[in-house]
């Protein structure tokens, strides 16, 4: 899911655009992490140390500093897929704000 341009005219991924909503609204954590683990974007090791951090924020944080940083589009794409069915009404609030059409928080 590829949305808008940025710096140098490059695509901007719906992930990186709504970094900052995702890490403070995401709540359903465990079932996406389990699916990036059985999709081979996280390691078992990584995935230990991502549930092991006291809060869903700060798990969030970590995700997007390390393996979906480092695992490019390809890593954001899954991520996405995922997000779409376990945050569901949160992906769809942030196509409705994207869109313009506006979202039901802000």
């Amino acid at each position: 899911m590829v949305s808008l341009r940025g710096p140098q005219n490059m695509p901007v991924h719906f992930v990186d655009k709504h970094q900052c909503d995702l890490k403070a609204n995401v709540n359903n954590i465990g079932p996406i992490l389990d699916k990036l683990l059985e999709k081979g974007v996280i390691r078992q090791e990584v995935y230990d140390q991502i549930r092991d951090t006291p809060t869903t924020q700060e798990k969030m944080r970590k995700l997007f500093r390390g393996p979906l940083k480092s695992g490019g589009q390809k890593a954001k794409d899954v991520f996405y897929q995922i997000l779409e069915k376990e945050e569901s009404y949160l992906v769809d609030d942030l196509k409705r704000k994207e869109s313009g059409a506006g979202a039901i928080w802000n």
